[in-house]
């Protein structure tokens, strides 16, 4: 056989090879794509509106089966193994999925840990879920633009939420006491506040460390509705003048916290001594009760408290009240406007106004008696031998000032339990239930209907405990 002919017989050959070959490869696409026999014939002979029907039903139940599947695959396992191609939804692409790699699932538990109904609406959006979602932001936007509703609030989170947009109508805040009213909101027990509908105007006296407004903001965030304070250093004679813009100050934080004149009681300097028989303390008391008249009457205050005063075992009684008379009676002269009040005292050593002849005594001197008053120290009244602690204690001792001095002229209480025993006549202050007068003594003086409507003021040593005092 000849070179050529043997090689045309083995390119014969290799064609034969390349067509079985091929023949067979034929053979096996159809056999696997023949698994359903007869479904591209049916298919085929089916009009293409309804082929596109059934394959947006095929496509939809899919995916409602893929979506709960994997709702249910979350809550039970905390990952999913399986999802959906993207592109028919079918259960066989799905089940060629169930085993993700070792790094996806990893990533997807450090996300698990935040897996919520929001993330799992977000992997299988829902259309009512969308439909409630915008529903509740354009309820928030409303609420957001809406900064002339006034909502009472009914917890300290909705309270500090709602704070900054409450407007006062005619009392614009600044910002002190803006974020005053959202501490109080926020710190201060409900308990606290007394009700709005209560004739009791109970408060502490309180620190004016950083200026005199910081009185009325102390008082505030203690839930108090009345307050004492000092106008200056209690403890020296000398004292730098006012300034306008604090006065001013003082007078803008009262009004915006609510706080009127008649329900503030400043106090006088201990040095103060009307009726002292020294020429020169007498002389530096009539000048100091002026200047705190002015400072008064320059900071809007209508009430001011003094200790009578003391005669030093130096002079008579009688005399002793004449001069402190004649003290308020020249202050009265020169400062309009403000009313003094007298402080009942102990019966302590040489000091005056401990027993309410003496005080009434006062009263007789006085010119403009519609401008004098006097202030009720319960622990004060109790070292003078009133036993408030008694179940008509407190009874006797009102029927008692009513009888010498008259109810007209009680302007306000201070509210102090004593350390020392009924009628000791020590001026030593105690907290309230911890001295000798008692809770139930209080508990009558709380609900004295003659202490309505006038201050009310705690002196406690301790002002920690103002707040629990104040309930």
């Amino acid at each position: 056989m000849s070179m050529d002919a043997h090689g045309e017989e083995e390119g014969s050959t290799a064609q034969q090879l390349k067509k079985n070959l091929r023949s067979g490869n034929t053979v096996k696409r159809r056999a696997k794509k023949d698994e359903n026999p007869g479904s591209d014939d049916k298919l085929k002979s089916e009009p293409y509106s309804n082929r596109k029907t059934k394959k947006r039903e095929t496509a939809s139940n899919s995916q409602a089966q893929n979506t709960e599947d994997l709702a249910t695959e979350m809550k039970a396992d905390r990952f999913h193994p399986q999802s959906t191609d993207g592109k028919d939804g079918s259960i066989s692409q799905v089940q060629k999925k169930q085993v993700p790699d070792e790094d996806k699932v990893k990533r997807r538990r450090r996300k698990d840990d935040n897996v919520s109904s929001g993330e799992i609406s977000k992997s299988a959006p829902d259309k009512k879920q969308k439909s409630k979602k915008r529903e509740t932001t354009k309820k928030a936007q409303k609420t957001n633009t809406d900064t002339t509703t006034d909502v009472k609030p009914e917890t300290d989170e909705f309270r500090n939420q709602t704070s900054e947009r409450k407007k006062i109508v005619n009392k614009p805040q600044n910002d002190t006491t803006k974020k005053v009213e959202e501490e109080v909101a926020e710190a201060a027990p409900k308990h606290l506040h007394l009700s709005l509908s209560s004739h009791k105007y109970v408060g502490a006296h309180v620190s004016i460390q950083g200026g005199l407004w910081n009185a009325a903001i102390e008082a505030k965030r203690m839930g108090a509705r009345a307050f004492g304070l000092f106008l200056r250093s209690q403890r020296t004679w000398n004292s730098k003048l006012l300034e306008d813009e604090a006065a001013e100050k003082f007078r803008r934080t009262c009004d915006e916290l609510g706080f009127e004149s008649r329900y503030i009681l400043p106090h006088s300097p201990y040095l103060m001594n009307l009726g002292s028989p020294k020429p020169d303390v007498f002389q530096k008391s009539r000048a100091m009760l002026v200047e705190e008249l002015n400072r008064c009457q320059k900071l809007g205050l209508t009430l001011y408290n003094i200790h009578p005063g003391s005669h030093i075992g130096e002079m008579p009684v009688g005399k002793c009240l004449e001069l402190i008379a004649d003290g308020i009676n020249h202050a009265h002269s020169q400062v309009p406007g403000v009313t003094v009040v007298l402080e009942n005292m102990s019966c302590q050593g040489s000091t005056v106004g401990g027993r309410f002849e003496e005080l009434r005594g006062i009263i007789d001197h006085i010119k403009d008696k519609s401008r004098i008053g006097v202030c009720l120290d319960t622990c004060h009244a109790f070292a003078a031998g009133h036993n408030l602690s008694e179940k008509t204690g407190l009874q006797r001792m009102l029927d008692e000032f009513n009888k010498i001095v008259g109810l007209s002229y009680l302007k306000a209480v201070h509210l102090n339990d004593s350390k020392g025993k009924v009628g000791c006549r020590l001026d030593r202050h105690e907290n309230i239930g911890r001295g000798h007068i008692g809770v139930e003594g209080f508990r009558k003086v709380m609900n004295e209907p003659r202490f309505n409507e006038i201050p009310m003021i705690l002196e406690t040593p301790a002002s920690t405990t103002s707040r629990h005092a104040l309930h």
